[in-house]
């Protein structure tokens, strides 16, 4: 994703004067919708006059395009900004689970609620480039759950959990108006031993089917040992 010009050199200040921007404009995003935004709005909910808009910005179209930069960990760099960034055995894969739902149910609550509703006014290159940080970030996501459940193979089943859990990163952000009388924590804990339910019979399956095979292996191993048992005992008997 293109990264998003300045006129000011000094990387702190532009930094903050663009979060001052974005947060006052994903509350107009969110109330009034991306289209009936007005800039002059923006400028006046932000305490930034027209003039200086542009110091940071080029358009409307960049401060939607900068929520997505800072959601989607800055171009992929999922391991810098994720609290526990990967896993290494089953232990610790609800905690990974429920980290990944922690940072975007508390972290990225409103962009994802603003960009749920305006990927559609994404430019066709952005929206292009949001979709395949995604897929990225689903991979990077199966890629840990692979080795969470100690297994190699991924399946069209792993896949499906796969995406069914970044999806339910949302869940709480677009549904946070009939949850919010209820515990996160508890909610989260719930969600994640849905999925670790799942999880663990999918491991058993695959277990299983692995030692299935293995045994299949051992057995198709062990008959050709017998075949040239039995050829080298004829051949002796012949020779004798």
């Amino acid at each position: 994703m293109d990264e998003i010009k300045s006129r000011i050199k000094k990387s702190t200040l532009v930094a903050k004067r663009r979060n001052q921007i974005v947060q006052k404009a994903m509350i107009l995003f969110r109330k009034k919708g991306y289209h009936k935004t007005t800039m002059r709005e923006i400028c006046e909910k932000s305490k930034v006059n027209r003039g200086s808009f542009y110091d940071y910005f080029t358009s409307k179209d960049d401060i939607l395009n900068y929520i997505y930069q800072q959601m989607m960990y800055h171009n992929a760099d999922f391991e810098k900004f994720m609290p526990l960034k990967d896993i290494y055995g089953w232990d610790n894969l609800k905690n990974y689970i429920k980290s990944l739902m922690e940072t975007a149910w508390n972290r990225d609550k409103y962009p994802i609620q603003v960009l749920y509703r305006e990927t559609i006014s994404l430019d066709p290159k952005t929206r292009k480039e949001v979709l395949e940080i995604e897929s990225r970030y689903i991979q990077w996501v199966m890629e840990n759950l692979l080795k969470g459940l100690g297994l190699s193979t991924k399946t069209e089943e792993l896949e499906i959990l796969t995406n069914l859990l970044v999806f339910m990163s949302a869940f709480y952000p677009l549904r946070s108006w009939n949850l919010h009388h209820l515990d996160q924590g508890k909610v989260i804990d719930l969600v994640a031993e849905l999925f670790l339910v799942r999880l663990k019979d999918l491991h058993s399956r695959q277990l299983t089917g692995n030692q299935k095979k293995n045994k299949e292996a051992a057995n198709i191993i062990l008959k050709s040992k017998k075949k040239d048992d039995n050829f080298t005992d004829k051949r002796q008997d012949f020779e004798s």
